[in-house]
């Protein structure tokens, strides 16, 4: 059998007796092809095909057995069956049978799947079967069919399997450094026979789910802070849903909401310690912290930088960190600065109104004692100067040792009950209590002795002395001249 084409070569042959001398002639189909003993076919086709002998010249009765040419070809008209015909689902099973025209008849089949190398294994029959279809069956499939002439392909076979969502993924939009105010997309991919015919979005918010869309994709034209967080899709289509694994939206945003908290307060004690916490939002988080001190009399802001931390500590605040502070936080997209906080160091003075405050009772206890004495025993005027030059010198230890009966209770108080003064007063206006002068010597007035008198100040906040008046016990404006009389000094109201 030969092919369609093919150069064929015929020739006779006698051996024998009868062979010298003899010449031979060819026939096919019991023509006479000529005289010649040979015969070259160049492109042999279906009218060389036929049964061919040879005969002795001249023609007798003998001749040889017939051998038979006939025209062959490879495969042709090569084609796929389906069985089932219809939807094929997961699950299912399918068989495709691939046929062909050949002559000779095929020797060896073929199965292949587009898109990939090499042929199915264990697919060299005129059958593939797949049973338990799963949706990466699914594809172009086509068949080689084989004989001693050649081969050939059949068409491309589209074998679908319908099923239901698979792969389900979110693809974010940019993927990278997305930016507080930018446009995001969040789309839902899914791999699905039919397509998804549905869609359904929702974010995760602390144990809550949210539903946030009904589309394939999800949307921020401007994104912020607010929209940050764990999203997830699921898509759907009538086999069935999948939904997607969590996908995290990050926004960078610059630092917002920045303040300060003062531990314990912001008006402290002066000696304890005081804590300064700057808070702040940001992603990324806050890279440093800068701390400011604005200067209450405009000149230059002083400022710390902290990289290790948002706390600002003084182990001991003193009076000289009173001020109005504020800090400013940084991340690499932005910096934001918090309000002013005004920090108030108290107690500077509360030493010395105490001690101001026990000098006053004190010099108090000792003027009533004084006029105590003058006023009851009636010792004033009257005394001798031999009595008087008896009784020994009043000095400040005496009044100390008064009798217990003769000084008025002191009222007793803690710190707290002492009026603060304001920070920005100077040191001399203080309350306190000094000698005006100092006592005068005793002396002897017409025959009588002269008593020790004291003359005692009592002001606040004095700042010139013409803002005093003077007076003596008995209720005159003008001091007399006199060592006798006990003087005060009362401050003049201010109009």
């Amino acid at each position: 059998m030969f092919g369609f084409g093919e150069t064929v070569f015929v020739s006779c042959q006698a051996r024998g007796c009868a062979a010298p001398g003899r010449s031979l002639a060819l026939y096919r189909n019991g023509l006479n092809l000529g005289s010649n003993e040979k015969k070259m076919i160049n492109r042999f086709d279906q009218q060389h095909a036929g049964a061919y002998t040879c005969r002795p010249i001249p023609p007798q009765n003998v001749q040889s057995p017939p051998v038979s040419l006939t025209m062959g070809h490879s495969p042709r008209s090569t084609s796929i069956a389906v069985f089932p015909a219809g939807e094929l689902s997961e699950g299912g099973s399918v068989t495709l049978t691939c046929s062909s025209d050949a002559a000779p008849p095929v020797e060896s089949f073929a199965w292949f799947k587009d898109n990939e190398s090499g042929s199915i294994p264990d697919s060299f029959r005129p059958q593939l079967h797949l049973s338990y279809l799963k949706y990466t069956d699914r594809g172009e499939y086509y068949c080689v069919a084989r004989n001693s002439l050649g081969t050939d392909r059949s068409g491309s076979l589209l074998l679908n399997v319908s099923y239901s969502p698979k792969n389900t993924h979110v693809w974010t939009s940019p993927q990278r450094d997305i930016r507080e105010g930018s446009s995001v997309n969040l789309s839902c991919s899914s791999h699905a026979q039919p397509p998804p015919s549905r869609y359904v979005w929702y974010r995760i918010i602390g144990d809550q789910v949210v539903p946030k869309g009904h589309s394939q994709n999800l949307t921020f034209p401007s994104v912020g802070a607010q929209h940050a967080g764990q999203y997830y899709c699921i898509a759907s289509n009538r086999l069935g849903s999948q939904s997607s694994l969590v996908s995290s939206l990050t926004v960078l945003y610059p630092p917002k909401n920045t303040s300060i908290l003062a531990r314990p307060s912001s008006v402290v004690d002066a000696g304890r310690p005081l804590t300064l916490t700057c808070s702040s939002q940001a992603y990324p988080a806050v890279d440093n912290f800068t701390w400011h001190r604005l200067a209450l009399d405009g000149g230059t802001v002083h400022s710390w930088v902290t990289k290790s931390g948002p706390v600002f500590t003084f182990s001991e605040v003193g009076p000289g960190e009173s001020g109005q502070y504020y800090c400013e936080a940084r991340n690499r997209i932005g910096a934001h600065s918090s309000p002013v906080l005004t920090v108030r160091v108290r107690g500077r003075l509360k030493a010395i109104a105490l001690a101001s405050a026990v000098g006053v009772s004190a010099g108090l206890i000792s003027l009533t004692v004084a006029v105590m004495i003058s006023k009851n025993m009636h010792r004033v005027d009257t005394e001798s100067v031999d009595d008087i030059n008896k009784r020994p010198a009043v000095t400040p230890d005496t009044l100390r040792r008064e009798p217990a009966e003769q000084t008025l209770p002191v009222r007793t108080g803690k710190m707290s009950d002492i009026p603060e003064e304001p920070e920005d007063l100077s040191d001399t206006s203080h309350p306190s209590i000094v000698p005006l002068m100092d006592a005068p010597p005793i002396k002897e007035v017409s025959g009588r002795s002269s008593a020790s008198n004291f003359i005692t100040v009592h002001y606040s906040r004095m700042s010139s002395p013409d803002q005093v008046q003077v007076h003596n016990m008995r209720g005159e404006r003008k001091p007399r001249d006199s060592s006798k009389v006990v003087y005060t000094l009362l401050p003049q109201p201010r109009h």
